[in-house]
């Protein structure tokens, strides 16, 4: 008797099929973590621009792995922050005042177009209320004394604004210089008033609050304007006097 044939399970319907377009979200990987750790370092001061990152060194001190370390490296170099050199290795990016002025008149365009359209969206006090929030947490961490924090909050306050400009491209553009932004903040850390940047900011805020746009391009050229007065190369060769 001849046996029935064999006949492959019926596929399930394709509608019912899982389909995962994206992978899930994961937690912040070691890399960006021993990225972030850099950086904050860079803003302590316990790197100064110019020196050199020793992979073996951040590792232990992080405790962790080289290989992280090592991607964490290649990261920052792609974002600017580190530098390689043939024979010299890995080193924190330079800082000078010609290179601050350069950077500050690129963050001061887009940071005014972002205040544009804000503006011209309208919203009011409803659509700047994240970077409100962003504002007050500065002021915390003003308050707490670490300049890492500080500075990690006084970007995220540009960070929003350029954020609910609504123009993704001009947010995209604005997170590229962050880190690089964080190096130079870190360097000037003590040198302004705690009162006198929180009121600069609330002026700000209460302009856009008020579809000012005149009054909160004034209120952002002042904010900005310490650049320009700052002697940032005079600060690096300090604090390398200082640590001996």
């Amino acid at each position: 008797m001849t046996p029935p044939p064999v006949t492959a399970p019926e596929a399930p319907p394709l509608e019912d099929a899982p389909v995962r377009r994206l992978a899930p979200v994961q937690p912040r990987t070691m890399v960006e973590q021993a990225a972030e750790a850099v950086v904050a370092a860079a803003a302590r001061g316990a790197f100064l621009p110019g020196d050199r990152l020793v992979e073996a060194e951040i590792a232990r001190d992080l405790g962790i792995s080289r290989v992280p370390v090592r991607e964490a490296l290649r990261l920052l170099e792609s974002q600017g922050i580190v530098v390689s050199t043939p024979y010299k290795g890995m080193r924190l990016m330079q800082v000078t005042n010609r290179a601050v002025a350069e950077m500050t008149r690129v963050r001061a365009a887009l940071e005014s177009l972002a205040l544009r359209e804000i503006v011209a969206a309208g919203a009011g006090e409803a659509r700047i209320a994240p970077a409100r929030r962003a504002a007050a947490l500065h002021e915390i961490a003003l308050s707490g004394g670490d300049p890492a924090a500080i500075v990690a909050a006084d970007i995220a306050v540009h960070g929003e604004l350029c954020r609910i400009s609504g123009n993704s491209v001009l947010h995209g553009i604005w997170s590229g210089l962050a880190r690089q932004l964080a190096v130079v903040l870190g360097l000037a850390q003590g040198e302004r008033s705690a009162p006198a940047i929180a009121g600069e900011y609330r002026r700000l805020l209460d302009a856009l609050a008020d579809g000012d746009a005149a009054a909160a391009q004034a209120a952002l050229d002042a904010h900005l304007a310490w650049h320009e007065r700052f002697d940032f190369e005079g600060a690096i060769a300090e604090r390398r006097a200082r640590r001996g």
